[in-house]
């Protein structure tokens, strides 16, 4: 199995040229929009796909699977031609992540999902973790030298591992976060791992069911495709005892 995570930002958007080499017209048509938000977050869907089609081609896979792509009843994209290969998109601000798994074609899918967040606002911390989480999790926090960092752990472990079913946020409160432990316990996920990060730009989580020690290829999109280095990540296990 070989997996990834990538990101890049839309100050480092290929050519026109480049995303026409790459991607299908489907996904390159947009109608023009006076909403500066609404265009932001069709250029960040182009970029997705975009780093998407890099690593279907940097783990040498067809191209082709882009015009394939189909959903599920909650609105999770899969690449149904290809039942072996997982994919999951994030986009926040000018921010874009994508992960990948691509198992052998004789086996199934590893679930994968990413979520990141780059806040442009104030957020009330504990109005939100009083909806969501535990007590003992609010006093974790309340106890965090950083509040942004300890809350957008909190959220973005949640988003990401509820993603790797397509569950949507409406669910937070079935994550159960185990901060000192690194454990997150879920009934609508697999079992494996999430890593968090805050050392970027953005705060980034992604989720690989899987039960070994193989980690993923660390990816970073800067006019091309980088290996980049993390250094400070929280590995969680997921559902470690089989809920």
């Amino acid at each position: 199995m070989q997996t990834a995570v990538i990101w890049g930002n839309l100050a480092q958007m290929p050519t026109r040229v480049e995303l026409q080499r790459y991607l299908p017209n489907s996904l390159l048509h947009a109608a023009n929009s006076n909403n500066a938000r609404r265009q932001q977050r069709r250029q960040c869907s182009i970029l997705a796909h975009f780093l998407l089609a890099k690593l279907l081609e940097y783990f040498q896979q067809p191209l082709s699977l882009l015009q394939q792509i189909q959903r599920t009843p909650s609105g999770r994209p899969y690449f149904a031609a290809a039942p072996h290969i997982d994919f999951n998109i994030s986009h926040s601000a000018d921010w874009v992540a994508v992960v990948i798994s691509v198992a052998e074609k004789s086996e199934s899918a590893v679930a994968v999902a990413v979520d990141i967040e780059s806040p442009q606002k104030t957020r009330n911390f504990n109005g939100l973790l009083r909806f969501y989480a535990s007590q003992p999790e609010q006093d974790w926090f309340a106890a965090q030298p950083h509040a942004e960092a300890a809350f957008y752990r909190t959220w973005c472990l949640r988003e990401a591992v509820l993603k790797s079913q397509g569950v949507g946020i409406v669910k937070l409160r079935s994550v159960i976060h185990r901060p000192d432990r690194l454990q997150i316990e879920c009934v609508y996920a697999p079992q494996g791992k999430l890593f968090f990060t805050d050392e970027l730009p953005f705060y980034l989580a992604y989720f690989l069911q899987q039960a070994g020690e193989q980690l993923p290829q660390i990816l970073v999109w800067q006019n091309d495709i980088n290996s980049a280095n993390l250094t400070k990540q929280f590995i969680y296990q997921v559902n470690k005892d089989n809920i």
